[in-house]
């Protein structure tokens, strides 16, 4: 029997089980540990030409973020200079325990500085819209978004017909943006972004990651 325990890849911070690749597989809700895997390597690899513009923050810090303090933000975030990109990406869940796993959905925020503003993509009909705004108004001074009236914006993004893709909707709607915002991308998310073409996602992450792991076996 394959043991799911087995280590796939460890890529910068991030550290892929086979129980966490075979969420790839099927009709799966996917973690906070492939979003992670595929914001960093958005980052470090895919977008790398672009880095001084772009931010990506993991999903277990925004985690932090809606349940941390003031202080202890400012610690966690200062290293990220956050001030000093154009785009921060964030996936939301909707979990708001620090002690649990868990929360059943997955939606994208991004700031947006040229706009001085908050997107909200959420791939089910603003079911994350409360915890968007928290977490914006959370992130505004460390992203030094102007004080005042705060802009959050629910995006009319692509919409999941199912209750397991929104990770991958919103892994495959900040790879689109970061082409939009930095390759000057112009086909629109809704025509890219698809049911259809979030399955072929899937197979897609699933095989990235075991190509990484040979690129960086060492």
């Amino acid at each position: 029997m394959a043991d799911d325990g087995e280590i796939v890849l460890n890529f910068n911070n991030s550290l892929i089980r086979k129980s966490d690749v075979k969420l790839l597989q099927g009709k799966h809700w996917i973690n906070d540990i492939i979003i992670g895997f595929c914001f960093e390597y958005f980052e470090k690899e895919q977008f790398n030409h672009s880095a001084d513009k772009l931010a990506f923050i993991s999903p277990n810090v925004t985690q932090f973020i809606l349940l941390a303090n003031g202080e202890e933000l400012a610690v966690q975030l200062a290293p990220l200079g956050l001030p000093d990109r154009q785009y921060v990406f964030l996936a939301i869940n909707d979990n708001l325990s620090f002690d649990e796993a868990g929360g059943s959905h997955w939606s994208l925020l991004v700031y947006v500085r040229s706009k001085q503003e908050f997107q909200h993509y959420d791939p089910l009909n603003g079911s994350n819209k409360h915890i968007a705004k928290q977490l914006a108004y959370k992130l505004q001074p460390h992203v030094h978004a102007p004080m005042g009236r705060m802009k959050i914006i629910e995006m009319d993004g692509p919409q999941q017909k199912n209750g397991y893709d929104c990770g991958v909707f919103v892994i495959a709607m900040a790879e689109h943006l970061c082409r939009e915002f930095c390759e000057h991308y112009s086909i629109s998310i809704n025509d890219m972004v698809t049911s259809e073409s979030v399955v072929k996602k899937r197979q897609q992450l699933h095989d990235l990651i075991y190509q990484v792991a040979k690129e960086f076996a060492v």
